[in-house]
C-alpha cells in the first residue's frame, strides 16, 4: 500500500511514519512538505502522489495558544481537514483523521461515546469539531479516530514535561481532578496501521467517527506520579513531593473537561482493535528516552 501522511513532523506523525514505513511506501509530509491550508497544493499533491490512504495527522495543537490565534487554528484544524477532505473525494481516495476528546465538554458523568453531543470549551475543541464537521461533509470514506491526552518519543508532551520539572524542583502540583486516558504514539499508529488494513480489504463500510485511547483510566496527578516512578529506575530527581491540587488551583488561559474518557466500545465491535496500556507503553517509552 501507498500511505500519505500530513503532519509528519509531529508526535504521533513521526511515529507512525516509522512503523508504517516497515510494510508499506510512505508519503511523509510535515508542514514544508505540505501546507494543508492551501487548497490548490493538497489537490494537487494527493492527485499527483495518488497514494492509498490519506492519514492526516496534521493540527494545531496549541490548546492554551488556540485562545487568541483563533484564525491560525481553524486555518489549520477546519480548513485543511476540508482541503484534505475534498481532495481525497476528487481522487476517490479514504482518508483517516486524527481528531480529539476536546471535541466534548467533560460534563459526562461517564464515558463518552462517538454520537454524543459535541460541546468544546476551549478554542481548540472547536476548531478541531469544525474540522470533522468538514470532513463529514465533503468525504463518505472517512474514518474520523478521536484520540486523548497523546504521549511519545517526539517533541514536546506530557511526559518530557513532567520529567524536566521533576528534574529541577523538589515538589510538584498536579491536577487531580481531570479524568482522562493517556494515550501513546506508539499504541495509536498501531490502531491507525490495524483500521488501514481493514478498510483495504473488499467489501468494508463502515466509515464514520470512532474513538481510541489507551487503558487505564486516570487523571493527570496518576499520570505524573507514574512518569516520575519510572523515571526514577534510571535517574536521581530533585522533586521529593508530588501534591495532588483541583482545576481551580492552576488556571489556563483554556478551560480543560473534566471528564475526556471515552468509550472504544464501538473500535473493538467494528474492528475487533482492542485497548493497549498506557502503563506498558510509558515504561518502554521511559527507557528509550534515558537511553537516547
Amino acid at each position: 500500500m501507498k500511505l500519505l501522511i500530513t503532519g509528519a513532523g509531529g508526535q504521533l506523525g513521526q511515529t507512525f511514519t516509522q512503523l508504517a514505513a516497515e510494510n508499506h511506501e510512505v508519503i511523509a509530509l510535515d508542514r514544508n512538505g505540505l501546507d494543508i491550508t492551501d487548497e490548490k497544493a493538497v489537490a494537487q499533491k494527493i492527485a499527483d502522489e495518488s497514494p492509498d490512504f490519506v492519514i492526516s495527522a496534521a493540527a494545531y495543537t496549541a490548546v492554551d495558544k488556540a485562545e487568541t490565534e483563533k484564525e491560525l487554528a481553524l486555518a489549520i484544524n477546519q480548513d485543511g481537514a476540508k482541503n484534505l477532505a475534498l481532495a481525497c473525494a476528487q481522487q476517490n481516495i479514504p482518508l483517516i483523521h486524527l481528531s480529539t476528546d476536546y471535541v466534548f465538554n467533560g460534563e459526562k458523568e461517564t464515558a463518552y461515546i462517538e454520537s454524543d453531543s459535541s460541546d468544546p470549551i476551549n478554542y481548540y475543541g472547536e476548531s478541531k469539531w469544525r474540522g470533522e464537521e468538514a470532513v463529514r461533509s465533503a468525504l463518505r470514506e472517512h474514518i474520523i479516530l478521536r484520540v486523548s491526552w497523546v504521549f511519545g518519543f517526539y517533541n514536546a508532551n506530557f511526559v518530557k514535561t513532567m520529567q524536566r520539572l521533576a528534574r529541577e524542583r523538589e515538589e510538584l502540583k498536579v491536577v487531580a481532578d481531570q479524568l482522562g486516558c493517556p494515550t501513546s504514539t506508539e499504541n495509536i499508529s498501531k490502531v491507525l496501521m490495524q483500521i488501514v488494513d481493514q478498510i483495504n480489504q473488499s467489501g468494508f463500510d463502515q466509515y464514520g467517527t470512532y474513538h481510541y485511547c489507551d487503558l487505564p483510566e486516570s487523571n493527570w496527578f496518576e499520570f505524573a506520579s507514574a512518569i516520575i516512578n519510572e523515571t526514577r529506575k534510571y535517574e536521581t530527581l530533585a522533586v521529593k513531593n508530588i501534591l495532588p491540587i483541583t482545576t481551580e488551583d492552576f488556571p489556563t488561559p483554556a478551560k480543560r473537561p473534566r471528564n475526556s474518557r471515552m468509550d472504544c466500545s464501538r473500535l473493538k465491535e467494528v474492528f475487533d482493535i482492542d485497548q493497549y496500556s498506557w502503563q506498558v507503553a510509558l515504561e518502554k517509552l521511559v527507557k528509550e528516552l534515558s537511553e537516547a
